[in-house]
Order: structure tokens, then C-alpha cells, then sequence
């Protein structure tokens, strides 16, 4: 269904609801057959959570039937009355880890372990280590084997990062073993009892000068002469200049600094005419 129709006939029940109040759900029930026969998915779960006395069953089953896991989620999770467990086998054949967390997360009396289950056989990061951070007496030594495995950084940062009783160590070395200077940063940053030498060493060595940066401005205790000098190798003068004022907070004058960055462009200028 076109989606402005739909929206023109939902505000005319509405209206048509509220204009004869207390019964005005016997006047919209009168239409409740024309709706089921629509097949809706968004009009019936619009019907059976806002119209007082709406066949529940039968919206239900208008959900049930399409296998869509996104609107059995909703409806299960939204509608008074929903069969939880007939929705929530919807959702376990679609094998899609994002709404079986949902489902799971949201959704009072879900069958958490069955739900787990599909979540972990996805092997996708993501969702293991949201599952793992946001519910109650989830499995987290399995959804994090999932994340190891995985060899993820950002997942395997996240999961170190937010989830209770995490194995530091073991996500650590994922992280170290990617070489990804963006996330041994955030790592070293971000993470309870990070080893930050261990991670500064591999930003150090990717040469990357936005993560030595970062790594001198945000993770503390860093070593700020040995990613001064990744940048000072760099032969970025405006770069360097940023670096002493936001990372060594050196007092320089404004003005003087956009003189600086002014000249440093007209040299860049010149030397690539002589190139």
C-alpha cells in the first residue's frame, strides 16, 4: 500500500475513533475485516496496538505470515496480547542476528537461549558483542570466542571496552595482532588496564600521523616526544604546529599561527615548481 494512502486512512480511523468516544471501537471494528484483507503489515500492527478490541490473533497472524522477522519483532514487542512464542519462531527461522538480539533484548518472556543460539551461529561480531553487553546472563565466554575469532579490532575493542568480566588480554592481542593504528588507539584510550606501550609501539610503527596524534592527545600516560618525532619526520609544518599547541599545549599566538600556516603553503607552493 502507497504509504500516503496508509497514512490517510490511519488518521481517518483516528478520527473516526476519537469523534464518537467510548464506543467508538464497535464503529471501527465495522472496517477491521476490509483492513485483514489488505494485508498490511504497518496498518494491521497499527490496527491491533491502538484499536480497543482489535483480533489480535488475526493481525497476529498477517505478521506471522509475511516471515518478516523486522515487523514479528515489533509486533511481538509493541502489541498487548501478541503469542510471543509464535512470533519469536519467526524471527529464529530468519536466522538474522540483528533482530534475534532484538527480539531477545526487548521483548518480554523471548526465549533468550534460543535466540543466543542463532546469534552465535552467525558468527557476526557485531551482534555477538552487543548480545553479550546488553543481556542479562547472556554466555559472554561464547559471544566472545565469536569476537576472537572474528579478528575484528573494533569489535574486539568494543567488547573490551563495555562488556563485564571481558578477557582483557585476549582481546588485546586482536587488536595488537591487526596493526590497525586507529584501533590501538581507541584501545589504549578507551580500555581499563591497557597495556598502552604495547599499542602506542604499533602506532608508532604505522607512521600514521592523525592516530600519533591522537594517541599523544588522548590516551594518557603516552609517550609524547616518540609521537612528536613521527610527526616531526613528517616535515609537516602545519601539522607540527597543531601538535605543539594541542598536544603540548604550547602557548602560540593565533594570528601567528595562521601566518605560519600561510607561509608554509607558499613554500609548498614553490618547492613543487622546482620538482
Amino acid at each position: 500500500m502507497n504509504d500516503n494512502v496508509r497514512d490517510e486512512l490511519v488518521k481517518s480511523i483516528e478520527n473516526l475513533y476519537s469523534s464518537v468516544g467510548e464506543n467508538g471501537y464497535f464503529i471501527c471494528k465495522l472496517y477491521e475485516e476490509k483492513i485483514l484483507k489488505i494485508n498490511d503489515l504497518d496498518l494491521s500492527y497499527w490496527f491491533a496496538k491502538n484499536i480497543y478490541g482489535a483480533d489480535i490473533k488475526a493481525h497476529g497472524m498477517v505478521v506471522l505470515d509475511s516471515k518478516d522477522p523486522e515487523w514479528n519483532y515489533i509486533f511481538a514487542r509493541d502489541v498487548k496480547g501478541a503469542d510471543i512464542k509464535a512470533h519469536g519462531m519467526v524471527v529464529l527461522d530468519s536466522k538474522d542476528p540483528e533482530w534475534n538480539f532484538k527480539f531477545a533484548c526487548l521483548v518480554k518472556d523471548a526465549d533468550i537461549k534460543a535466540h543466543a543460539q542463532v546469534v552465535l551461529d552467525s558468527k557476526d561480531p557485531e551482534w555477538n558483542f552487543k548480545f553479550a553487553r546488553d543481556i542479562k546472563d547472556a554466555d559472554i565466554k561464547a559471544h566472545a570466542q565469536v569476537v576472537l575469532d572474528s579478528k575484528n579490532p573494533e569489535w574486539n575493542c568494543n567488547f573490551a571496552e563495555y562488556v563485564k568480566d571481558a578477557d582483557i588480554k585476549a582481546h588485546a592481542q586482536v587488536v595488537l595482532d591487526s596493526k590497525d593504528p586507529e584501533w590501538n588507539c581507541n584501545f589504549a584510550c578507551l580500555v581499563k588496564d591497557a597495556d598502552i606501550k604495547v599499542h602506542a609501539q604499533v602506532v608508532l610503527d604505522s607512521k600514521d600521523l592523525k592516530w600519533n596524534c591522537n594517541f599523544a592527545e588522548y590516551v594518557k600516560d603516552a609517550d609524547i616526544n616518540a609521537h612528536e618525532q613521527i610527526i616531526i619526520e613528517s616535515n609537516d609544518i602545519k601539522l607540527y604546529y597543531n601538535f605543539l599547541r594541542e598536544v603540548k599545549h604550547m602557548d602560540l599566538n593565533g594570528i601567528y599561527c595562521n601566518y605560519i600556516g600561510e607561509q608554509a603553503d607558499k613554500v609548498d607552493s614553490i618547492l613543487k615548481k622546482l620538482k
